[in-house]
């Protein structure tokens, strides 16, 4: 009898034991370390004045703290958070923001009148193949200072996709330019006139081939998602202008063609240009 009740109660000892072993590994696990703290980031912000952070990747979830901050992502950008105060004094609250890379950012926000910094670029200690303190276009893949980088390099590669001359005006599309699902048309125009040329606006559009006479002309007209140069729209006497359309990636059906149309503001000298699907198809990698 006596053996029977201490195995018993050895048998009993190792029951109680197993759960408290448990809960003493869990406990290890959960323990706090210097190793497995994510690095929290101290910002200030106002009721007065806007507060931008710039992220190197698209940005996918924000959450806040208290009603006491406002946030949200900027317009046309996909990294790029803009942060406010609700109100004068709110009480320390805190922020953290998910991003595309998987990364998780923390933030101790307070209230301060006047911040000292009103733009933080969270890009600025990452990799060197982040895009640091740039914007990354809603529409676009790629960040706006690379789009300008690429465009530029479209201009200086030359060649021709279709070119017409009217009215001691020309007008030239070079070779077409490809990078991460992104179309990029240079467009060279000069005014070999003693008048300047104001430009209207240059439309793209996919139309039919062939259009019968009694049949309407259907057209798709596509908008760029970037015009690098946009803004110069005045080509003076004997002067040049350089501009690059850029595209999502698009193509062309066999029976259909790209035209690209350069309209004169208040005058008439307007320009057409066709390209094919074979243009696009021959389009050149930037590096």
């Amino acid at each position: 009898m006596k053996t029977t009740l201490f195995a018993t109660s050895v048998l009993l000892l190792g029951l109680a034991a197993a759960p408290v072993q448990a809960q003493t590994s869990a406990a290890r696990m959960l323990q706090y370390s210097e190793a497995n703290k994510l690095p929290t980031y101290p910002l200030y912000i106002s009721d007065q004045k806007t507060t931008h952070l710039v992220f190197p990747f698209p940005v996918t979830y924000v959450d806040l703290g208290s009603s006491g901050l406002i946030a949200a992502k900027a317009t046309g950008a996909e990294n790029i958070v803009r942060v406010k105060a609700a109100s004068a004094g709110f009480p320390e609250s805190n922020m953290t923001v998910l991003t595309s890379d998987g990364k998780l950012y923390s933030f101790v926000v307070n209230y301060q009148h006047d911040p000292k910094v009103l733009s933080l670029d969270l890009g600025a200690a990452g990799s060197a193949s982040s895009a640091q303190g740039e914007a990354i276009l809603s529409n676009s893949p790629i960040p706006q200072g690379n789009l300008d980088a690429y465009s530029r390099q479209a201009l200086a590669a030359g060649g021709t996709s279709a070119s017409e001359s009217a009215n001691q005006l020309s007008v030239r599309a070079g070779n077409v330019g490809y990078k991460q699902e992104t179309l990029f048309f240079p467009l060279h125009v000069a005014n070999k006139s003693n008048v300047t040329y104001d430009v209207d606006f240059v439309k793209f559009y996919i139309q039919d081939k062939q259009v019968a006479k009694r049949t309407a002309e259907q057209a798709l007209e596509i908008t760029p998602i970037y015009v690098f140069n946009g803004v110069l729209k005045k080509i003076d006497a004997k002067g040049q202008l350089e501009q690059v359309y850029i595209f999502k990636k698009f193509t062309i059906p066999e029976q259909k063609q790209l035209i690209i149309e350069v309209y004169e503001k208040g005058g008439g000298r307007n320009v057409k240009l066709k390209l094919t699907n074979a243009d696009l198809l021959k389009a050149r990698t930037f590096k």
